[in-house]
């Protein structure tokens, strides 16, 4: 006669876990305890080889013959906007208006920094960041981590700078339709109607007469609204602060310091740059707004359509499979050493 005792709660067997008679011994039994999970993971998320160079090579043809010259056809566009080659509506003044008499003194923030800061310094954080974050997987471990990290960052910044030239275009457009009169308009432009108009006579047409400034600086006399600096130094960094926020901030794990810092310079950047442009007199505030409500759009845009609010999708790793065989091996043998559940006649 063999008694048996019932185990209730002690463990969850595996679906493919069998327990079966042992080849030798009466009572005895024996646990299979074999695990198919890591097959079974790798046959659902790895796609088969051939598959997957294909796809890739398809991606890469894409970028090449589609996305690539329409990259550069916006990008030549928009210089063209700048430089003044493709003519843009100039709006008319006002005689002696005090709005637009300033001196022009130069740019705290150039546009070239702007641009260095907008473009080089987003991908070196986020290749930094993904590269603290970079664990290795079964799909990667034998891969170079920088390699990786980078390409990571790379799809990240890809989006990036989509939203960013979609910001940029939007802008350019906008200057060149609506042709705003700057602050310092009468010291770049110096206007030959200036000099002869009364009072407050609204003048329609005039030509530039300045031969103290360049050809690019008189055009750029009448492209004030919107504020192009404002809306990519708030683009950049508020999307820098969110990436942040959400790729790397964690008081349990890290630096408790060091994320907030950063998002703090983040901040700091994308307010102090709009206030220079209104101090050097630049933009009128009207223009300073508009420019930051643009660059927060985009910055919206972006994280939440494009980049999915940087949502990763869960990579399970070679050590959470064998870190969970090990819990099931460990719950058996603590099982096993408690006593024994079948027992002999």
């Amino acid at each position: 006669m063999v008694r048996t005792y019932r185990v209730v709660k002690c463990f969850r067997m595996p679906k493919r876990s069998k327990v079966v008679p042992a080849p030798s011994g009466e009572g005895v039994f024996t646990i299979d305890m074999s695990s198919t999970s890591t097959l079974d993971i790798a046959s659902v998320t790895e796609p088969p080889a051939p598959a997957a160079e294909m796809q890739g090579r398809h991606g890469l043809l894409w970028h090449v013959l589609i996305d690539l010259p329409i990259l550069l056809l916006v990008a030549a566009v928009c210089i063209l906007l700048e430089v003044g080659a493709i003519p843009s509506r100039r709006s008319g003044f006002r005689c002696n208006d005090p709005d637009l008499s300033f001196p022009h003194t130069g740019d705290t923030m150039s546009i070239s920094l702007v641009a260095a800061i907008t473009v080089i310094v987003p991908y070196i954080i986020m290749w930094a960041i993904e590269t603290i974050l970079h664990r290795d997987d079964e799909y990667s471990m034998k891969k170079n981590k920088f390699l990786e990290s980078g390409k990571t960052a790379g799809f990240i910044y890809r989006d990036y700078i989509y939203g960013a030239v979609v910001n940029l275009t939007v802008l350019e457009v906008l200057k060149c339709v609506v042709g705003s009169p700057r602050p310092t308009f009468f010291d770049l432009c110096e206007p030959d109607k200036a000099r002869s108009c009364n009072g407050s006579e609204y003048v329609h047409s005039y030509t530039c007469t300045s031969t103290r400034f360049s050809r690019y600086l008189q055009i750029d006399s009448s492209r004030s609204f919107p504020s192009a600096h404002t809306s990519l130094s708030i683009y950049c960094g508020l999307f820098l602060a969110w990436y942040l926020q959400r790729r790397a901030f964690s008081w349990h794990n890290r630096s408790v310091l060091v994320v907030p810092l950063l998002q703090i310079l983040c901040v700091i950047y994308a307010m102090t740059c709009p206030l220079t442009r209104i101090t050097d007199h630049r933009h009128h505030w009207w223009d300073v707004l508009s420019g930051a409500a643009m660059g927060l759009c985009s910055v919206i845009y972006t994280v939440l359509v494009l980049c999915k609010n940087f949502s990763q999708p869960a990579v399970v790793s070679t050590s959470d499979i064998s870190s969970s065989d090990s819990n099931n091996h460990q719950s058996v043998r603590r099982l096993l050493a408690s006593g024994p559940r079948v027992v002999g006649p």
